[in-house]
């Protein structure tokens, strides 16, 4: 019907009168929002649907989309389309009310195609609708998905953050992501991997994986807290200047006898120069466990007189065995800690002294006085003088004799 200028057109005036008589059907609906959208008089779609004088359905909802993403809301649901409710409410950023709705209606949308398209358009909604799929003890999404939209989008810091809350009750079945949340850290961020272990919140993640990852890093300690193979142990305990000494001391407590012993040989191959120090340490604290015996033969296989010096100097004003102090005189002869030989021989009641006169006579120190105080002690004179002479020393003779 041709409408005359000026005038409603007959359509409008047909719609009128329907409107004054109750609510449109679904057509009529679609046919008389069309035109007033386009005029661009949505207030007039808003009074009629606060005045219940439209039927909602999901065409009329796509209408009115195009024009007003909030007001299309309304539409949808009033029409029960719960998959454009849920869509629109992401669109508008109203993430929480996704789950209410949802739960309210039995409805259950594609959350992981929902979170993938918020974290594209915002990420830090994204992080929190995220956290809101699984804040329940039945998270509404797989975790491992919700992972990969992070780590699509590189988002490390925010996926590490959303794990720490989503696996905080350290469930068994978690293990796998538990291994993905250290593993993510360790490749990007090991400071935060490393505070992560500090704190010992998980325990069923993949220690073997996460030991070796953690060496790559440079997280030797956190490394050998994991490793279990003495293969491994040995590869990363010789590197003690990544090490701190009083941990490294205490780790050697939680191995065995034998592998403290391989460990302490790895130690010094590696870097004798670098590793002497921290092994003496070592030595001194288990002495009682590694037997001194092994110790000893241990330094000498690497003619460490030096560290069989500091070593046994730790232990030998309270040791009874002979064998630490005749080892302990050789040790500082060598090294020319002749000090310590003269009060060794003055003061210790615990070392055989034959052996250490003729050791003393061997070892043609520039200072005899060890020898004397030796043969004085245990009355060699004889031999001493007879020494001295033969060896052109009289001048210790004279000595020996005015004291």
């Amino acid at each position: 019907v041709p409408t005359t200028q000026g005038q409603t057109s007959p359509l409008l005036q047909y719609f009128g009168i329907l409107l004054d008589q109750g609510q449109l059907n679904k057509y009529e609906s679609l046919e008389l929002c069309r035109p007033v959208l386009v005029q661009g008089r949505k207030q007039l779609l808003e009074k009629w649907l606060k005045e219940d004088k439209l039927e909602c359905s999901e065409e009329l909802g796509d209408l009115v989309k195009q024009a007003d993403p909030t007001l299309a809301l309304s539409v949808y649901l009033r029409a029960n389309v719960p998959n454009k409710v849920i869509q629109c409410f992401a669109e508008t950023g109203q993430f929480q009310k996704i789950v209410l709705y949802a739960k309210k209606v039995s409805y259950t949308p594609d959350y992981i195609f929902l979170l993938r398209n918020v974290m594209r358009i915002n990420p830090d909604q994204g992080v929190a609708f995220a956290q809101m799929l699984v804040q329940d003890d039945e998270p509404l999404a797989d975790i491992n998905q919700i992972v990969d939209i992070f780590m699509e989008q590189n988002m490390v810091q925010q996926c590490t953050a959303f794990l720490l809350d989503a696996l905080k009750n350290n469930r068994p079945s978690e293990g796998a992501l538990q291994t993905r949340l250290l593993e993510m850290n360790l490749m990007s961020a090991p400071q935060v991997a490393d505070a992560i272990l500090g704190n010992q919140m998980f325990t069923h993640y993949d220690r073997a994986h996460v030991a070796q990852l953690c060496e790559k890093a440079g997280l030797l300690q956190r490394a050998l807290e994991h490793y279990t193979d003495l293969y491994d142990i040995k590869r990363a305990v010789v590197h003690t200047h990544l090490l701190s000494g009083d941990w490294l001391v205490g780790f050697f407590g939680t191995l065995s006898v034998e592998d403290s012993l391989e460990c302490l040989k790895a130690m010094l191959t590696a870097n004798i120069r670098q590793n002497l120090q921290i092994c003496v340490q070592i030595a001194t604290k288990y002495h009682e466990q590694l037997t001194t015996k092994a110790l000893i033969d241990l330094f000498e296989s690497f003619k460490s007189y030096e560290g069989l010096f500091y070593f046994l100097g730790s232990i030998v004003n309270y040791s009874q065995d002979q064998e630490v102090h005749f080892k302990y005189i050789q040790a500082a002869c060598k090294i020319g800690q002749i000090k310590e030989v003269e009060r060794i021989c003055r003061e210790s009641h615990c070392y055989n002294a034959e052996r250490v006169k003729n050791f003393l006579k061997e070892a043609k120190l520039s200072d005899q006085l060890p020898l004397i105080i030796v043969c004085d002690r245990f009355d060699f004179v004889h031999d001493l003088v007879l020494y001295l002479y033969r060896n052109n020393l009289q001048k210790y003779i004279e000595i020996y004799v005015q004291k």
